[in-house]
């Protein structure tokens, strides 16, 4: 039964590795096609590569790639300064009233999750207008903070809640203050939590469309750029290719610090 079960689950992940690495090589062949093999045949698997329109796409978006990296690691940095107090503060206090307050806090966050992203744009777009913020980078920083700011919240707490109780006394019993029982019990142990969302937040802000091409008229981000590789008239098939394959070398590189901490963040918050 053991050998059946195995079977079908090296059959599953045989399947789910073609699913994923089909389109993943498609688009990197189409990347290193040319102008000409793109209009004359743009499925075919023999063809010369080129270089030449990875030349491009550095020339026309290496602006881009660099306001999604300042966008990204900027959201990044707020969301876990603001949202790591905000998962401490909702678990260790215990009193009755603030047990309420946190279930009530709990189902606003849940409740915010729910909420389309476009239904926020034009109250965030005033807001932002009013504070001289729109077209400026910034702007969607903050944008960007007040989407992903509960969802961060909602994933850290149960890492706080993990700690040992115990430990919390042991340090109170030393005459620490709450900021040091913070700073030397909670961030060292929540570790693998705050790697965790700051790889998922880093990765989300650096995907995000609707904020960045709303709130930018200029300097767009590269999900901005991709979607410009699309006219009424025709779409730039190894433009678009070429700018994804270099858009997810950033994301590959954060992925990969991340990787051991990711699976035992991961791990972590599933049981919890």
């Amino acid at each position: 039964m053991i050998g059946v079960s195995r079977r079908w689950g090296h059959a599953a992940a045989a399947v789910l590795s073609v699913v994923y690495l089909v389109p993943l090589i498609w688009i990197i062949l189409t990347s290193l096609k040319s102008d000409d093999q793109i209009s004359g045949a743009p499925n075919a698997l023999a063809f010369r590569p080129t270089l030449e329109i990875f030349g491009d796409v550095l020339d026309a978006g290496g602006s881009a790639i660099l306001t999604s990296l300042r966008i990204a690691v900027a959201t990044t940095a707020l969301v876990l300064v603001t949202g790591v107090p905000a998962a401490y503060a909702l678990a260790r206090i215990a009193s009755p009233a603030w047990r309420r307050f946190v279930t009530l806090m709990m189902g606003a966050l849940l409740v915010l999750q729910m909420v389309p992203q476009p239904m926020a744009v034009i109250p965030l777009f005033s807001i932002l207008a009013g504070w001289d913020l729109v077209g400026r980078w910034p702007g969607v920083v903050l944008a960007d903070v007040s989407l992903l700011l509960p969802f961060a919240i909602l994933l850290l707490r149960p890492f706080v809640l993990s700690i040992p109780g115990v430990l919390y006394e042991a340090a109170e019993l030393d005459g620490t203050s709450a900021w040091q029982r913070f700073r030397y019990v909670v961030l060292p142990l929540s570790a693998n939590g705050i790697a965790t969302v700051g790889t998922i937040v880093f990765i989300l802000t650096w995907g995000e469309f609707i904020y960045a091409t709303t709130l930018l008229t200029e300097d767009l981000p590269v999900s901005g750029l991709l979607a410009q590789q699309i006219n009424l008239y025709s779409v730039s098939w190894n433009r678009m290719m070429a700018l994804a394959v270099l858009t997810s070398i950033p994301l590959l590189v954060v992925f990969l610090i991340a990787q051991r901490r990711l699976v035992q963040g991961l791990s972590v918050g599933a049981v919890k």
